[in-house]
């Protein structure tokens, strides 16, 4: 049996990584942030816990490794949305784009929405949150000065929570919220001259 190539350790590393970040999700999600351990995400995961110590510090960084996957999430919907059919409104294209990503990553979604309201994860993360908001609001923002929305600070700010929320509520029930057509009621409500 001849050793492992540099390429298939690495692969077996970001396997290993995966797994233990999907792991904490669900312990975070069942028994929350405060009262999952180590030791029970290393466990779950099926991975020693020397070897989760070799991906992440500890809990807080992993925390803060979940945390990162929804960002990347985020700023894939908007590069998404900069590639789509530049005959749609910038942020038809967004609105678009960000339930696209959430459709693909509905389980990811579904268990990240439960942690990341709770107060210990919240206090974990700092000032993250908040500046991660900023972002995705300017980035709103400017896609609702360019199509002439007046007050646009104020519609970037009404749109990311409506974003939020319905996908919020899709994630509690997909087979039965009715998402497309909630999206078609956004992007022609966000599209119309003015919006």
């Amino acid at each position: 049996m001849s050793p492992r190539t540099a390429e298939q350790n690495q692969a077996l590393r970001e396997e290993s990584r995966a797994r233990i970040i999907a792991a904490a999700l669900r312990l975070f999600g069942t028994h929350g942030y405060e009262r999952t351990t180590v030791r029970m995400i290393a466990e779950e995961a099926g991975v020693a816990q020397g070897l989760m110590y070799q991906h992440f510090a500890g809990k807080e960084e992993l925390l803060r490794a979940i945390f990162q996957q929804s960002i990347q999430d985020v700023y894939t919907s908007f590069a998404e949305a900069d590639a789509g059919d530049p005959g749609e409104p910038p942020v038809a294209r967004i609105i678009r784009a960000a339930f696209a990503v959430l459709q693909r990553r509905l389980d990811f979604w579904r268990l990240s929405y439960g942690v990341r309201m709770q107060q210990s994860v919240l206090e974990a993360l700092g000032g993250a949150v908040p500046d991660w908001s900023q972002t995705i609001r300017a980035t709103l923002e400017r896609a609702l000065r360019a199509a002439g929305a007046p007050r646009p600070e104020v519609e970037a700010a009404i749109l990311f929570a409506t974003i939020d929320g319905v996908a919020q509520h899709y994630v509690l029930d997909p087979a039965h919220y009715p998402l497309d057509a909630v999206v078609e009621a956004l992007v022609e409500r966000y599209s119309a001259p003015g919006a």
